[in-house]
């Protein structure tokens, strides 16, 4: 904000150029926009613009004023009545081209922001060695996850089916009986196949959801309507500095507090 404060002082005492070195880095910054303070800031810089000359960066600097503004007039006793007239002529010029509607209420403070925020899925490494397809589904990978739990379910089912076939077989001294030797050996086929089937899947299933791990949060963007008074104040760009990098190599980013 100190950039504001030293724009509206240099302004008072009409020092236009410093007004421009000032204020153009803040016109449009995301975090202004919608405020009183940015409104002040294009106002301001528009008419440093205007006055020293340079009205192709006045009239756009005067088109996010009003975009943002569409009621808003400069005010005809403290401004030139040629200054006046320019803004009016842009601000017409935009509601004729239908980029602005000037019915539309000033004082509405909700606006439809792109929001974007960070999701950290911390899950532990042990949690990967889970079975059922724990890796994919903390992975948001619901489809494979699927996958793993159908095929762990079926191996472990085929095995525990055929076990209790194959032990219904024995008789009292725990020995499968001749006649049922075929039998029992298709079941143990059966189950070494269920048993391959679970482990199979079961190491698919640790290595895959260890190789996708995410590295960092996910990011989720979405549009909302946001109360843009409740929106923090930008840093100010004047107090980030260049500053030696760690063992005085290179160079890296200071903040001023």
């Amino acid at each position: 904000m100190q950039r504001i404060t030293q724009g509206e002082a240099a302004f008072k005492v009409q020092n236009y150029p410093r007004v421009i070195e000032l204020l153009k880095p803040l016109a449009g910054h995301r975090l202004l926009k919608g405020r009183r303070e940015h409104r002040d800031v294009l106002e301001w810089l528009g008419v440093s613009q205007w006055l020293s000359g340079a009205e192709d960066d006045a009239r756009l600097v005067f088109a996010k004023l009003i975009l943002e503004w569409p009621n808003f007039q400069l005010d005809e006793l403290v401004y030139p009545p040629d200054l006046v007239r320019f803004y009016d002529a842009r601000r017409q010029d935009m509601i004729d081209l239908g980029v602005i509607d000037p019915n539309r209420d000033p004082s509405l403070k909700k606006r439809l922001v792109l929001v974007r925020r960070d999701i950290d899925r911390e899950v532990p490494t042990i949690a990967y060695f889970a079975p059922l397809g724990v890796g994919q589904f903390a992975n948001d990978e619901p489809g494979k996850g699927t996958v793993v739990v159908v095929l762990q379910v079926i191996g472990l089912a085929t095995t525990a089916g055929t076990w209790l076939a194959i032990d219904g077989l024995k008789d009292d001294s725990g020995f499968i009986r001749a006649a049922d030797e075929g039998k029992a050996t298709a079941l143990n086929a059966l189950w070494l196949a269920g048993a391959v089937i679970f482990a199979g899947s079961y190491v698919y299933g640790v290595i895959d959801g260890l190789a996708n791990q995410p590295d960092g949060p996910e990011s989720e963007l979405r549009y909302e309507f946001i109360d843009i008074d409740t929106l923090p104040p930008p840093p100010d760009a004047a107090q980030i500095q260049l500053v030696p990098g760690p063992g005085d190599v290179g160079l890296g980013l200071g903040v001023v507090f």
